[in-house]
């Protein structure tokens, strides 16, 4: 089941790599000139990424 309402600092799996991810904001990213919801997550490095809330919901599963 995926999740709908995204909760921060909670950790997600990713459903191809299986890594643990952990959103750490919303922001707001263009697609086609338009701006969309977005989510800012981390990995365990601690590298940054950010993709639309759309994808991220799609993509991701809280892990239990």
């Amino acid at each position: 089941m995926k999740e709908k309402n995204l909760q921060l600092h909670k950790e997600y799996i990713h459903y191809k790599n299986l890594k643990t991810y952990i959103p750490i904001n919303f922001c707001k990213i263009q697609e086609n000139d338009t701006w969309v919801e977005a989510i800012l997550y981390k990995a365990d490095d601690e590298s940054l990424y950010v993709r639309s809330k759309v994808e991220f919901i799609k993509k991701f599963s809280l892990k239990n």
